[in-house]
């Protein structure tokens, strides 16, 4: 308790997000607008508007508008998210809505300005897709916030409960489905239903048969996510709790299974037996942790110690992950090692108008999240050191990495989604710290004004 607050007495994230909410949630719409409006060929003929205003409102669905349709979720999701976690605690149904409709406005004014734009296509279903995602977004921060007071009220193996890196690395590991990190993936159909290209991979002659040696990230991932299941069904005491242990059993196999059917619903080819190793994966690290994570919790007695040696793990994966060629990739010998488009936020997410850009997007924010809960939980049990800018230092760190890996290169993008998704996994376990009866924001304005500490990043 004492450590805790000592923690409390430094300019907390929570605190500084709250004063900076307005231009941090400017920060975000601007994403938005250069997600959404780059290059968008500008035509000014009433005429052209006339007509891309009829197609607007009455849209001839395809399958580019599935793909759409998720980048829109995850794009506005980040905004729902964001809005929520820069007001005030706790969270209120009014933060709720206030980003609900802001998420729509946004929205309604970026498809306005796409009518005049050559090159960029309006629609209604973009308007309710992005705003069901800034709902989304919002609801979900604030369940995740009202569920973590509750479970740091009952005591921790790590510092935050398990269950939210546990979380994170589950979403990093399924979008590993989608878009694998080591092999190329063959689209097999974009027609029809869902349940009809669901039947055409599932039956098509070509299943790939993936080697071993592109199952290593695969396995890896999952691995890890078992044991941060260990970790998290015996959080509070040490021993396995019943309840948690099936919860758990049929949360992770679950979505396991369902980014497997999700995958060939979308129309990508079936990998034979690479669900088989997943799960193989997911089962061993379980049991590994389970047998371990006792030993783990006599021996390493520190949370603080416990929540740097399970960073580290994830970040090594984050570095497996990242750092794995693509071998299916032919770089030309007199390619730039270096493009200004690598700078420029948001850019790499247009120019890849495909379904693995939105799991690429989900790989990166939940190894961000992952690492960022657990500089949350050293911080929480006063060891604020490492904090936030070691986890943006890590982000730039990898993608620098990219620079002499096979058929990668680095992007900006990629760091400000790992930095970002830190930096709310940071604020959330600071804001659930407080309870529902504690302000976050200081009364007096001179607290505001005091010099942050240097453990506050």
């Amino acid at each position: 308790m004492p450590a805790q607050q000592a923690s409390r007495r430094t300019i907390s994230l929570a605190i500084l997000a709250q004063r900076y909410a307005t231009p941090l949630r400017f920060a975000y719409l601007v994403c938005i607008g250069i997600a959404t409006l780059l290059h968008p060929g500008f035509d000014p003929s009433w005429a052209h508007v006339g007509e891309r205003l009829r197609r607007a409102v009455s849209p001839e669905l395809h399958f580019k508008d599935v793909v759409d349709a998720a980048r829109n979720l995850a794009l506005f999701f980040g905004w729902g998210a964001t809005y929520v976690l820069t007001a005030r605690t706790p969270t209120t149904r009014r933060d709720v809505a206030l980003a609900t409709v802001i998420g729509l406005i946004a929205s309604f004014s970026v498809e306005s300005a796409q009518l005049f734009a050559e090159r960029r296509q309006a629609s209604v279903v973009d308007v309710w897709t992005n705003t069901v995602g800034a709902l989304m977004g919002a609801l979900t921060m604030a369940a995740v916030e009202h569920r973590a007071i509750g479970s740091m009220r009952r005591g921790t193996m790590i510092g935050v409960p398990g269950w939210i890196p546990a979380g994170a690395l589950l979403l990093a590991a399924a979008g590993l489905a989608f878009a694998p990190s080591t092999r190329p993936t063959r689209v097999i159909s974009w027609a029809s239903s869902p349940m009809e290209r669901l039947r055409m991979a599932d039956a098509a002659a070509a299943a790939a048969a993936v080697p071993w040696s592109g199952l290593v990230v695969d396995v890896l991932a999952w691995l890890t996510v078992g044991l941060a299941v260990a970790i998290t069904i015996s959080d509070r005491t040490g021993r396995v709790r019943a309840r948690q242990l099936v919860a758990w059993l049929l949360i992770a196999p679950g979505i396991l299974w369902l980014t497997h059917v999700g995958r060939q619903m979308v129309g990508l080819q079936r990998e034979t037996g690479v669900l088989e190793a997943q799960g193989a994966a997911l089962a061993i690290g379980l049991a590994c942790g389970l047998a371990l994570v006792p030993t783990w919790r006599a021996t390493v007695t520190a949370r603080s110690t416990r929540a740097a040696q399970f960073g580290l793990l994830i970040a090594a994966l984050g570095a497996v992950m990242a750092w794995t060629p693509a071998s299916w990739i032919t770089v030309a010998p007199d390619a730039p090692l270096f493009r200004w488009q690598q700078l420029v936020p948001m850019l790499s997410l247009f120019e890849r108008q495909d379904m693995a850009s939105v799991f690429l997007v989900l790989q990166r924010a939940g190894l961000g999240a992952a690492i960022g809960a657990c500089l949350a939980a050293r911080k929480r049990v006063g060891a604020p050191v490492p904090g936030l800018w070691s986890a943006i230092g890590y982000a730039a760190l990898i993608e620098l990495g990219q620079y002499v890996v096979p058929g990668r290169y680095p992007d900006v993008t990629d760091v400000l989604i790992t930095g970002a998704a830190a930096g709310l996994a940071l604020t959330l376990v600071e804001r659930a710290d407080r309870g529902p009866d504690e302000v976050l924001v200081p009364a007096s304005a001179s607290a505001l004004n005091a010099r942050p500490s240097a453990g506050m990043f």
